[in-house]
């Protein structure tokens, strides 16, 4: 029976629930540096070695990769579902240099999405690499959304990668044109907006979706680059229609499933204007067509399904490594 330990974040709730199939044996390495850094000195003296450890993150690498050194016979698996890679080309020498050291010491990948397997496979082709959709944790299927309101919804953190932005901007156009939408920002994103106008609601940190999710009809998250945020899941499970980039994670769902109308070509502000009007104008049956697609898609990504499918991932990849 190997040992297997859990480094982590926090962890995210997903996450958490992914590592629950594989091991009992967690280890909060922290979110912030001062609290890595203490924890990665406290490491140095802990003797205790795994056969494999399963990291959370890009910034649980240190510290997997210490144990790793002193321990050579270590598994690391990295839990992919940060920006890490995607970041990596615009650090500069030195970080990159030293990132890239941390990354050749994992053994397997196991990243969120196809989106982010993709990147992964960019620069490390030749390791084991899967990939295990997550799941809404705060799903609400009870909820049947308004599809005929003009209100728009984001949720996210302050992450500028997520370009809610951009979305300000988008929606600024389409009322300076004398269409009457409304913004609804929930999250740390707002903390990165300045401006004020009578239609964006900066509501930050909510515990509940649900006031959102019955009055909004849809859901715009034009990234640059998002993993595969289980907002995405949470919003559709009430029927909200989804409007994202190609590089959100769940566009490989919507493109396989015919909803390819529903992303988006470039996120210019002008671009998601259009998109906004062209899903909104549609007639009301194709509206309520497409919302109980979204939510038969949110219900197949549950925490049975996706917690079973990673433990099978998780196995298979260590029987290759």
């Amino acid at each position: 029976m190997k040992s297997i330990l859990f480094t982590h974040q926090g962890p995210h709730k997903v996450h958490g629930a992914f590592a629950r199939t594989v091991t009992k044996n967690w280890y909060r390495y922290g979110d912030n540096q001062p609290e890595i850094i203490k924890n990665l000195i406290k490491s140095v003296f802990d003797r205790k070695s795994y056969d494999v450890i399963l990291v959370e993150g890009g910034l649980g690498l240190p510290h997997a990769v210490l144990k790793k050194i002193k321990h050579p016979e270590t598994k690391i698996i990295l839990l992919y579902a940060d920006t890490l890679l995607y970041d990596l080309p615009k650090m500069n020498l030195l970080k990159r240099k030293t990132v890239e050291r941390l990354l050749s010491y994992i053994d397997g990948f196991i990243a969120i999405s196809p989106l982010n397997k993709r990147i992964v496979s960019q620069h490390y082709h030749n390791k084991p690499i899967y990939h295990v959709y997550p799941y809404g944790s705060n799903n609400s299927f009870e909820i049947d959304c308004d599809l005929e309101s003009h209100d728009l919804l984001f949720i996210g953190n302050h992450e500028m990668c997520k370009r809610f932005d951009l979305l300000v901007d988008a929606v600024k156009i389409l009322n300076d044109r004398g269409y009457e939408y409304n913004l609804y920002l929930v999250g740390s994103c707002v903390s990165k907006i300045d401006v004020d106008y009578p239609w964006l609601h900066k509501e930050g940190f909510q515990e509940d979706l649900n006031k959102y999710f019955k009055h909004c009809s849809l859901y715009v998250h034009p990234a640059d680059f998002d993993s595969c945020p289980v907002t995405v899941f949470e919003a559709m499970s009430s029927g909200l229609i989804p409007i994202i980039t190609n590089n959100v994670g769940e566009s490989d769902i919507l493109n396989e499933s015919g909803l390819e109308c529903l992303i988006l070509k470039n996120n210019e502000p002008e671009m998601i204007a259009e998109k906004i009007l062209q899903i909104g104008n549609q007639n009301k049956k194709w509206k309520n067509y497409v919302s109980l697609k979204c939510k038969e898609i949110s219900s197949k990504y549950n925490n049975e399904t996706q917690s079973k499918l990673f433990k099978d991932v998780f196995y298979k990849l260590l029987d290759e490594i």
